[in-house]
């Protein structure tokens, strides 16, 4: 189903009652990508909806071939086909009768303009980093069709926003960064828009800042080649002057007037913090440090709640209007990321962090971004919606992602909320082959209704959005799933129980509280599981030694163990920008990629196997003579022993008798070099030894069975010095609270 649809289910096998599924522990959801790859047929005329849930002909439905009327499988409505299916037959059914996922270009709608993108690049950089990023944009350029509009901002001390029309000299219009412009004032300083009846100002997409790429590349050439850094001296107890909050605003303030409801992007670039004006994160004085995770903890931070408000402000307005904002933050420290947070996460927009804008990190995963398919379009969709259909016997609670509601309420809403709810339909400026969004829906069924036998429960997901050349285009995914019989116990459902995708739904609920500051998410998780465990184990009650774990339920807690000590729950040793940066990705990703920040995957490579040999990530893995590498999602090491790291100090690899030992030590550098170049974020590359200081990147993730503590020391083996229980120690626990009668 995943491969087909872009959808995967916690439970493959549903309870029949609401009873039976509030006992599940692990909450009925799924984790959706609406444009995941794959033969997806795409058809160019409108769908035949039903005219009483709106949900869209699919090979569920029972048709009546000689009446020439379809029944909806979900609220059982009769329809009577179009004039246009007359002639279908059993021989001779339409597509979308026999594909679970369509794609429909829209004839109803007229064709959008092209898409938008507004660069906004800060000023207040070195000569070298002002330089890495112009020529970053000038590549990303080339990239973007012809027809795509582009503007230019830069921000510094000022604002100032580019007449690309102009074409005598650069000639630019200066806003001051220390105050707030509204849409009307950058309206009427710019000549936005076009009269309109009773005095108000119509958008329009004619203007002097946002034009056609192949009108103004020449002029915007150029004013990139000729940007310098901003001229004004910094003192040394100083930073910069920066607007950041301003040029934003002013940049979504453009294109409401010019592109409404239509594709559009802001990529903002950063090089350090705003320190001026709305929006500001930490102020000019160097003695004053930004905030860190205590800080927040203890309620130090003083900037954070109104410029928090000040960002998620413009984020509402960027939502309401289709665009989306791009943040990539390039610097040593922290830029502003967390207060900003809302304005990707709410629009869809990408969060990229590096520590230069020199750094390949940035260089090539920039470029990623503009990557094209075969057909020569982007590998991006804009202005979207996605709607969620429901059989009766279950309702949608929410939606974890990068969403914002549409406040759409209808007979598929659930009175419980997980995540965004109270809602059946939600907004996301901008989409792609990897956005993936977790639903969560709730049984409604009564334990006294029984379902008939051969029914089904169904879920259908509408997603339209505006293709990059133009057009509109709605994607149909519709899933259907077997009533389970728990006549025999609840026992009968773990048969259905798909592991990987449960620890991705309930790592997004996770962090979804960790957000919304409920600081005991570790012991929620861990109440969670143990009810889960103490409910789908085979135990007597009180007796630990008879506590049986299936291979499901063992592999699902192990996941637990590494979520709860690792990066998406723990702030401990991040900045609260990086936190965010990884949490921003645990809601973006799929399954496969998610498993693999939850817990990483560590390969073995040896001389007496060819292949690497996945290992299990533990302290123990660690030997002299073998090369490991670790994959985090954010991070690619490759670590080598220390007899490996000896050999090679000693260039035995440069000796044409030892070609075996050059190949083992390429190997590695192969695939970590594979890895980081088929994926997006670019993940920051670590090559390390036994030993190093650099180790501590690969101890962290480890399960720390030999410590200080446990008496391992002096037996060959590796010791990490941590507090942390093993996880075998935490499974004795799990296990001995779960037979617990109180449990």
């Amino acid at each position: 189903v995943e491969d087909r649809d872009g959808v995967r289910f916690s439970w493959n096998l549903w309870p029949s009652s609401r009873l039976e599924a509030a006992r599940m522990v692990v909450p009925l959801g799924c984790m959706y990508t609406p444009l995941k790859k794959g033969n997806v047929p795409m058809v160019f005329y409108d769908p035949v909806q039903c005219k009483r849930c709106h949900s869209i002909l699919n090979p569920y439905c029972t048709i009546d071939l000689n009446s020439k009327v379809w029944v909806c499988p979900f609220c059982y409505n009769h329809n009577q086909f179009p004039p246009a299916y007359n002639a279908i037959t059993a021989n001779n059914l339409p597509i979308e009768l026999q594909a679970t996922s369509m794609e429909y270009v829209l004839h109803r709608q007229t064709p959008g303009l092209p898409p938008a993108f507004i660069f906004v690049i800060d000023v207040c950089l070195d000569r070298d980093e002002l330089q890495a990023l112009k020529d970053a944009v000038l590549m990303a350029i080339t990239s973007l069709p012809e027809k795509a509009c582009i503007g230019l901002i830069t921000f510094g001390p000022l604002v100032q926003v580019y007449e690309l029309a102009f074409g005598y000299c650069p000639k630019s219009y200066v806003f001051q960064g220390t105050e707030d412009v509204t849409p009307k004032d950058v309206q009427k300083f710019l000549g936005l828009g076009q009269p309109g009846s009773g005095g108000e100002v119509q958008a329009s997409s004619k203007n002097s800042f946002i034009m056609p790429l192949n009108q103004v590349e020449f002029n915007l050439t150029s004013i990139l080649e000729e940007l310098q850094k901003d001229p004004r001296a910094v003192r040394a107890e100083k930073r910069p002057l920066r607007s950041t909050g301003v040029a934003i605003s002013v940049a979504l303030s453009m294109l409401e007037y010019t592109f409404p409801n239509s594709g559009a992007r802001v990529i903002c670039f950063m090089g350090g913090p705003c320190t001026q004006g709305p929006g500001t994160v930490i102020g000019e004085e160097l003695k004053e440090t930004i905030r860190s995770h205590h800080d927040l903890n203890k309620e130090l931070a003083k900037h954070v709640h109104k410029a928090t408000k000040f960002y998620t402000q413009l984020a509402e307005k960027a939502v309401a209007k289709g665009h989306s904002v791009d943040l990539v933050s390039c610097a040593l420290d922290q830029t502003g990321l967390l207060e900003m947070r809302q304005l990707a996460k709410m629009t869809g927009g990408v969060v990229l962090m590096s520590e230069s804008f020199e750094h390949h990190r940035f260089q090539k995963g920039f470029q990623k971004i503009f990557e094209k398919d075969d057909k020569g379009h982007l590998q991006m969709a804009f202005n979207a919606s996605i709607e969620v259909v429901t059989s009766r016997e279950l309702k949608v609670c929410g939606c974890i992602g990068h969403v914002a509601s549409l406040n759409r309420r209808g007979t598929s809403v659930a009175e419980t909320e997980i995540g965004i709810g109270n809602t059946s339909a939600w907004k996301m400026c901008l989409l792609d082959d990897k956005s993936t969004f977790a639903f969560y829906f709730e049984i409604v069924n009564q334990h006294s209704n029984k379902i008939e036998p051969g029914k089904k429960g169904m879920v259908q997901f509408l997603t339209q959005y505006q293709h990059p050349g133009g057009q509109k285009v709605l994607r149909i995914s519709t899933v259907a799933y077997n009533w389970a019989d728990t006549s025999a116990g609840p026992k009968s459902l773990l048969p259905g129980f798909d592991y990987e995708a449960a620890a991705a739904i309930i790592a997004r609920i996770g962090v979804f509280r960790a957000e919304a500051e409920e600081t005991n998410v570790i012991r929620w998780l861990d109440r969670q599981l143990i009810r889960f465990i103490s409910r789908f184990a085979n135990y007597r009650k009180d007796d630990v030694s008879t506590l049986v774990l299936s291979s499901e339920l063992e592999v699902y807690s192990q996941l637990m163990f590494h979520l709860r000590r690792g990066p998406l729950v723990q702030s401990f040793n991040f900045s609260p920008d990086e936190t965010v940066f990884h949490r921003y990705y645990l809601n973006r990703e799929n399954t496969a990629n998610t498993l693999i920040m939850i817990q990483p995957t560590l390969d073995s490579y040896t001389f007496d196997v060819e292949e690497p040999v996945p290992v299990l990530l533990s302290v123990r893995s660690i030997e002299p003579d073998k090369i490991l590498l670790l994959d985090t999602f954010f991070h690619v090491l490759v670590y080598h022993g220390e007899t490996v790291a000896m050999w090679r100090n000693e260039g035995y690899h440069l000796n044409p008798e030892y070609e075996n030992f050059k190949t083992l030590l390429e190997i590695p550098q192969e695939d970590a070099k594979e890895m980081i170049d088929n994926r997006f974020p670019r993940p920051m590359f670590i090559d390390c030894d036994q030993g190093g200081s650099q180790e501590r990147f690969l101890l962290a993730f480890l399960d720390p069975e030999i410590t200080h503590k446990s008496g391992g020391i002096g037996d060959g083996k590796k010791v990490i010095f941590t507090e942390d229980v093993s996880l075998q120690v935490f499974i004795d626990h799990l296990k001995k609270r779960a037979v617990e009668t109180e449990s």
